[in-house]
């Protein structure tokens, strides 16, 4: 019976190898489900250099493109979420060159980010609890230098690593870790002024070791 059972979760739980091998096959099913994976990582990582309804498009134009050529992944380079994001980059990028446009990440943005990221809860005081909470938080976003800000949006919200986020901006590896500690240590001392509470890790290491999102591009060599 164990057996079984366990059978049936890695049956409804495919890894992404398996999803793209089908994917090549014209399977809609295993596209949906590459979609639901990877679709808002995608989505935060375009709107962190585009504007909102571009940043749709580009996902459109990338799963189009997955669809198109799934026969292009070789699992034997890498895994399928290294390999996905860094087309999903690449294009960013072209767009930002057809355009003539550098990147940018308006507050309007970062707030649209919070919500969809919000945890639903069960009753009124959690949830007035929880949207106080990401007021604080979009305002001491808001108040950070911008790099610093686009650094932790991109790990946090677009679950992405530190090396990453480094090959997407043009940083140094470095310089992004110093951003996002920098910037964690200006969260985590408005949340705490305004809560009595440490709410934010100090060290990106420790954000990156607990980001479950960002574990298909944690085997990219730092």
């Amino acid at each position: 019976m164990e057996t079984r059972v366990q059978d049936s979760h890695q049956q409804l739980d495919p890894s992404d190898e398996a999803l793209v091998e089908r994917v090549r096959r014209q399977d809609v099913t295993a596209f949906s489900q590459l979609y639901d994976r990877y679709a808002r990582r995608v989505y935060v990582l375009s709107v962190t250099a585009l504007d909102r309804a571009e940043a749709e498009e580009i996902v459109q134009e990338v799963f189009l493109r997955l669809w198109r050529k799934a026969d292009q992944f070789r699992p034997e380079r890498g895994p399928f979420g290294a390999w996905f994001m860094t087309i999903a980059r690449h294009h960013v990028w072209d767009v930002l060159r057809r355009l003539h446009r550098e990147p940018s990440l308006a507050a309007e943005v970062i707030d649209q980010l919070l919500i969809e990221s919000g945890i639903s809860v069960g009753n009124v005081e959690e949830e007035a609890w929880s949207q106080e909470m990401g007021e604080a938080v979009l305002h001491a976003l808001q108040g950070l230098p911008a790099e610093q800000r686009r650094a932790i949006v991109l790990a946090y919200f677009g679950g992405l690593s530190q090396s990453s986020i480094a090959q997407h901006l043009g940083w140094p590896l470095g310089t992004v870790k110093k951003r996002i500690r920098l910037g964690l240590q200006k969260l985590r001392n408005a949340l705490a002024a305004r809560y009595g509470l440490i709410l934010i890790p100090v060290e990106p290491e420790a954000m990156e070791s607990t980001n479950v999102r960002a574990n298909t591009t944690h085997n990219e060599a730092e």
